[in-house]
């Protein structure tokens, strides 16, 4: 759509009723509905005798058409960006949303005129009003029966659950239906807490819905509220890690899902290794769930989210995960009866499942992983530090003489005393062991050789140029943890992680494309961004660096791992963690070491055929 026309919006009001004013009536005017009965719209409509009518004047000046889709997608730009941050909001495309609900209906076994529909989130009514498509098609119920009978949503912000109303009495105006009002079971609550059974009577007695569909809010455990993070530990599948909101909504509609009932999400991918979703995994063996899950993998289906996601369909009874990784344009060609079946029994709950297409790669993940001994109990990996602020404490000295680095902040020179700062590295920048003295910062290190803080004393006696620096610095610093932590004094770093590493370092990046490897001998040398291996043994860190660097390492990361966009890959610990390592004879160590052909002998120690 047209940039200006969001920018419009950007600066038109934050009046939730205001703007709604606006899209309904600019919805209304440039597709020419009148409206003659539903009080609801009417109420909405803007007429030229109301004050806003010339900025609806204007704003329709830059939309010449207007579709349903487009409306969803305004509904939602006009979101504050702090809401969506709070509960999660995001637009699904259409073709997601038919994809999921036609295939929730061809497998739903009863009458679709019976039907129970539910959105758990429901948001601006996307989904909703894709039900009330599908069911209008096949059963050609009027709108009023549809919505009083087969369509539910609910969802935690008021003015949401206003646009659904909306959304779907507009839909209903669209296709010849102009009653005074419609019955609508939609309701503004909390997910987490609202028993649907216990207030709706009817869905008690169909015993829960047939189909429960939607896209579950998009939240992370640090940007929840307090009283939500209470909430969720209500749940069982939210008992590990620091899951986010989306996870308890798995247990939620199933919980509300008919015992023949389909349940179908478009939802994060990431519970399928991640620590977090190690109870939800366990939750569904052993709640006998059977689910059918179409991974996107690093591909990035919502264009304004940072997020990677899977469609997921889920029924009770004949407990299994059915696997298919694809991409969002090859779903019609898709066939779920005929994808690869794992069965739980196959599949380890607590440190992530192996899904693939391809069995032979199931094989392979299989053989490393059952070789030697996992990769978790030999070696120790280390995050970089977490100052909370590196910005404040790290620089590249501009100039140094006996006693100071000089450090540049804004044009003023600050004398920073040498003996209290350290050698640090950006981990995620080496390429080779030459980077690591060519992209060597300094960084203000206040504590002890045993990591003890600096007294505020000693500083102003010993340290006393660094003492003035960070003092420019005292209100940034007072803003981590969004201001509500005390730290051991206001000067601390914000984490007191890898803060006390003096051993050897095998370095590699968080997040890349193939990994590099850097070894270095500097025990004092702190790093930030990265991971580092880290051991007193040398050579040993030089012969895990050779098996990590091998083409048999990166197919089983690469297969094994969390995918990001443009084929970038995670090399976090969770998922290196059940990487076989060889236990190498001393003979065999010295091969790996001196010999050329490392990549064929590891390939034969570790059984692998080509």
């Amino acid at each position: 759509m047209n940039k200006s026309l969001f920018d419009f919006l950007k600066n038109y009001s934050f009046e939730t009723n205001k703007v709604d004013r606006l899209l309904l009536s600019t919805f209304l005017s440039v597709n020419e509905i009148p409206v003659h009965n539903n009080t609801l719209l009417k109420s909405f409509q803007i007429v030229e005798t109301d004050e806003d009518y010339n900025s609806l004047v204007d704003f329709k000046a830059l939309v010449p058409e207007i579709t349903f889709e487009q409306l969803i997608q305004l509904f939602e730009f006009v979101i504050s960006p702090s809401d969506k941050i709070v509960n999660g909001a995001i637009y699904t495309p259409d073709y997601i949303r038919d994809y999921i609900v036609q295939n929730a209906i061809d497998k739903y076994e009863d009458e679709i005129a019976n039907l129970k529909a539910v959105d758990l989130s429901c948001g601006c009514g996307g989904f909703l009003l894709t039900l009330t498509k599908f069911i209008k098609e096949i059963t050609h119920k009027t709108f009023a029966e549809i919505f009083q009978q087969n369509i539910y949503g609910i969802d935690i912000a008021p003015y949401s659950v206003q646009r659904s109303r909306l959304l779907l009495s507009l839909y209903a105006l669209a296709n010849g239906e102009d009653v005074t009002d419609f019955n609508f079971n939609l309701f503004t609550d909390n997910s987490l807490t609202f028993d649907w059974r216990a207030n709706r009577p009817d869905v008690q007695e169909s015993d829960g819905f047939g189909i429960v569909v939607g896209n579950p809010p998009y939240v992370c455990s640090r940007n929840m509220d307090d009283e939500t993070l209470k909430l969720m530990k209500n749940w069982e599948v939210a008992s590990s890690g620091h899951p986010d909101l989306y996870i308890p909504f798995f247990q939620i509609g199933l919980e509300q899902l008919s015992p023949t009932g389909i349940l179908g999400y478009i939802t994060v991918n990431s519970f399928t290794k991640s620590i977090n979703g190690r109870a939800l995994r366990s939750y569904f063996q052993r709640e006998d769930i059977n689910i059918t899950l179409i991974n996107f993998g690093g591909e990035q289906v919502f264009r304004d989210r940072n997020t990677y996601t899977c469609i997921c369909f889920l029924k009770k009874g004949d407990g299994a995960v059915n696997y298919i990784r694809t991409t969002s344009n090859m779903l019609s060609a898709i066939n779920l009866d005929a994808i690869r079946r794992f069965e739980y029994n196959d599949l380890n709950h607590i440190d992530g499942w192996n899904l693939l297409n391809d069995q032979a790669l199931v094989d392979f993940i299989n053989l490393i992983e059952n070789t030697g001994l996992p990769f978790k109990d030999l070696y120790d990996t280390k995050n970089g530090i977490a100052t909370l602020k590196n910005d404040v404490y790290k620089f590249k000295p501009i100039r140094s003489d006996e006693d100071f680095h000089y450090l540049n902040d804004n044009g003023q020179l600050f004398p920073i005393e040498k003996a209290i700062c350290k050698k640090i590295v950006n981990a995620n920048k080496l390429k080779s062991t030459d980077d690591i003295d060519r992209i060597a910062e300094q960084i203000i290190f206040p504590y002890t050789e045993e990591t003890k803080i600096i007294s505020e004393a000693k500083m102003i006696s010993d340290f006393p140029m660094t003492l003035a620096y960070l003092e420019t610095k005292r209100l940034i610093l007072a803003g981590r943890d969004k201001g509500t932590r005390e730290y051991e004094t206001w000067f601390a770093y914000g984490r007191r992680q890898s803060m006390d590493i003096k051993a050897f370092k095998l370095f590699f990046p968080h997040i890349c494309e193939r990994p590099i490897f850097v070894v270095s001998e500097e025990r004092d040398l702190l790093f930030y961004n990265g991971i580092a291996l880290v051991s007193n043994d040398i050579r040993e860190l030089l012969i895990i660096k050779k098996v990590l660097e091998s083409d048999l390492f990166f197919k089983y990361i690469s297969n094994s791992t969390k995918d990001y966009a443009s084929g970038y890959i995670s090399m976090s610990r969770n998922y290196l963690k059940n990487f076989g390592v060889f236990q190498f004879t001393e003979e065999q160590k010295m091969r790996l070491l001196e010999g050329d052909d490392s990549e064929a002998f590891l390939e034969e120690l570790y059984g692998v055929r080509n």
